[in-house]
């Protein structure tokens, strides 16, 4: 019997990024995973760019687009897609060989796919492809959803070039808002998350290698215009809740703030101390402090 194969779209919205583009599309057609289609988004680059597409003709699906932002570019390649899977790739970043296959695997697990957003761990790559630091997404699969939902509202979870979506969910809940230019992903998360009841899932494998260089929108741009555009897509998130639900989130988030030991401290520990400390060294540590504050351990 054959098995069948849910197709995976992988959209990678370009714009000047003739360095990096060809290692980027090499590693989305070299996935282990059989059923695939590449759509790349040309959105007006000015360098070569779209030579170095159009030697990829044959293999992926190129659409050429005036400029109008990345949040754009990746609408456009997500209303030409033909997949079951939205698969999102930054055009100067990279996917290790089994990235879709360990997405999926774990998609085809989840009940109600659109009922999620899968996501995974992943390395910091400079410039020249040198691995320069490891992000572990913290253990979100086990919290309490209110908890991780909290958390998403403080601080932005993942990063997109990590996830998986089903376009079920993208054809109730809809795509990118293309109001948040600086940070789409957080705003969609959010959306996703809070207004339609969406979980997060971590895959805890490193599947991305997401490159950092000066050339990068959030280098440009800054911490505080960034933090600007978070608390501005919390208020438009909040607003559309009802009076006893924005409340709700609202002392949650106070709460979360206010306390010095919570959430945070997880966080911190899979960012910053994983390289001293063992996985089972620092659960140990974090279920102590939630302890201390009356939370219930981490599975």
């Amino acid at each position: 019997m054959i098995k069948h194969y849910e197709r995976v779209s992988i959209i990678i919205p370009v714009f000047n990024a003739e360095k990096y583009l060809e290692e980027c599309i090499e590693s989305a057609l070299n996935q282990s995973y059989p059923n695939i289609e590449i759509i790349a988004v040309n959105d007006g680059s000015k360098d070569k760019s779209p030579e170095i597409l159009l030697n990829y003709s044959n293999r992926i699906k190129i659409i050429s687009k005036e400029n109008g932002g990345v949040v754009s570019a990746m609408n456009a390649g997500i209303k030409e897609m033909t997949g079951d899977w939205l698969k999102i790739l930054g055009a100067d970043d990279v996917m290790y060989p089994n990235a879709v296959e360990e997405l999926v695997k774990i998609g085809n697990k989840l009940e109600n796919k659109k009922k999620w957003i899968i996501i995974s761990n992943f390395h910091y790559i400079d410039s020249e492809g040198k691995i320069i630091e490891e992000f572990v997404q913290p253990d979100f699969n086990s919290m309490n959803k209110f908890d991780v939902d909290i958390t998403l509202l403080d601080h932005f979870i993942g990063n997109a070039i990590t996830s998986l979506i089903h376009k079920s969910a993208i054809d109730e809940y809809g795509m990118f808002n293309e109001n948040f230019r600086i940070a789409p992903d957080l705003e969609l998360w959010e959306r996703y998350c809070i207004l339609h009841n969406v979980r997060l899932w971590v895959v805890k494998k490193f599947l991305i290698k997401y490159r950092i260089h000066e050339n990068m929108l959030t280098q440009k741009i800054g911490k505080k215009k960034i933090k600007e555009e978070d608390e501005k897509i919390r208020k438009f998130i909040l607003s559309q809740l009802k009076n006893d639900g924005k409340k709700r989130y609202e002392e949650g988030l106070k709460k979360f703030r206010y306390i010095p030991l919570n959430l945070r401290i997880k966080y911190s520990i899979d960012k910053i101390m994983f390289k001293y400390l063992s996985k089972s060294t620092s659960d140990k540590i974090v279920n102590t402090y939630r302890k201390i504050l009356g939370r219930q351990p981490l599975s």
